[in-house]
């Protein structure tokens, strides 16, 4: 795993630091650069896609059963220490460059039904399957600043459900992106 990954990882994850997800709509003090990627509630496959001149990668770094983090099974609504499979991707860009780190928590509850082929994907990307079903719905977004040590990283989330079922998906926006030019 990439260095960067890692501290990324480890600034979602860092339970010492409270994390204060605000609603991505409202005005928060993101850098303007990062601001319509935190905004926007399309679909993030595509648009890196776009920005990558077709050169869009998933490489999964792990997925297995685990239990989420408090604030994690919070937003799901999960009782506390129910495991959930937890999935860590990088989305990479151009020439292979880590832009983004995601992860996703789908409780076991969500992998029943159609919903089984979610725990199947391998590397293709989670968003190019939710976003072809016509059941999809999608929380608002949230967006944080994350730290660690020197390190700030922007993220966003937002809890979807297919069939009413939900899972919660996050991504982390790696400085790798910071001169990738929002695709219109």
């Amino acid at each position: 795993m990439d260095l960067v990954v890692v501290s990324a990882r480890s600034a979602l994850l860092n339970v010492l630091t409270p994390k204060h997800w605000t609603l991505a709509d409202g005005a928060f003090k993101a850098p303007h650069h990062w601001r319509p990627w935190l905004q926007d509630s399309g679909s993030l496959t595509r648009r890196l896609s776009r920005a990558a001149g077709g050169e869009f990668a998933v490489r999964v770094l792990s997925q297995c059963w685990a239990v989420p983090s408090a604030d994690e099974a919070l937003a799901l609504g999960m009782p506390p220490r129910q495991r959930a499979l937890i999935r860590e991707v990088e989305l990479l860009g151009r020439d292979g460059a880590p832009w983004v780190y995601a992860r996703s928590v789908l409780p076991a509850a969500t992998l029943t039904g159609q919903e089984r082929r979610l725990a199947l994907l391998g590397n293709r990307s989670l968003g190019s399957l939710m976003f072809s079903d016509p059941s999809l719905t999608r929380s608002p977004l949230r967006v944080c600043c994350l730290h660690d040590g020197s390190r700030r990283y922007w993220a966003r989330r937002s809890v979807f459900r297919l069939h009413r079922k939900p899972l919660l998906v996050c991504e982390v926006f790696l400085p790798g992106m910071e001169h990738v030019q929002y695709p219109l």
